[in-house]
């Protein structure tokens, strides 16, 4: 018995905690070409909100390193990968963000962050996708409930996170 409720315990905690027992990994794809802002990204935020600033200043060539990176669930810092893509608007990222937005398999925010990128870059996909996800997992709930009110938050940097 004590050992079943420690193995829930530790699945809660995983869980909730959003980690990977310390096993995040700092995915560098696309080569020495994205070494300086892979490690920007990494290392040189001193403030949460601008964690994503430098795969956002990279622009587009950075859409399918990152894209690559994000696919991997134990990606360090995945949430702010996951955001960057949704600020460079690149349609290139929309096929990734839909694996994981619908693959259930993903933790709720991951689901609710891919929605929230799709939104940032094609609207009337992002809103087609809310209606079919609004009675979702909590997060990807409140992510389309708030995509249905066309909540300003949704697509400015934040500065909450």
């Amino acid at each position: 018995m004590r050992a079943l409720l420690a193995s829930l315990i530790t699945v809660l905690l995983l869980t909730f905690a959003g980690t990977s027992l310390g096993n995040d990994v700092k995915y560098r794809p696309g080569g020495k070409a994205f070494s300086r802002v892979w490690d920007a990204f990494y290392t040189d935020i001193p403030h949460e909100p601008e964690i994503p600033a430098p795969l956002v200043a990279a622009g587009p060539k950075m859409t399918e390193a990152i894209c690559d990176a994000v696919t991997h669930k134990d990606m360090m810092y995945r949430r702010y990968a996951l955001a960057a893509l949704g600020f460079v608007r690149d349609r290139r990222a929309l096929s990734t963000l839909e694996k994981i937005m619908n693959d259930e398999s993903e933790l709720d925010y991951f689901r609710g962050d891919a929605l929230q990128s799709i939104f940032r870059i094609d609207r009337i996909l992002g809103r087609r996708y809310a209606k079919q996800y609004v009675s979702g997992p909590k997060y990807l709930a409140m992510i389309s409930a708030a995509i249905e009110r066309n909540e300003k938050w949704l697509t400015e940097p934040s500065t909450n996170h």
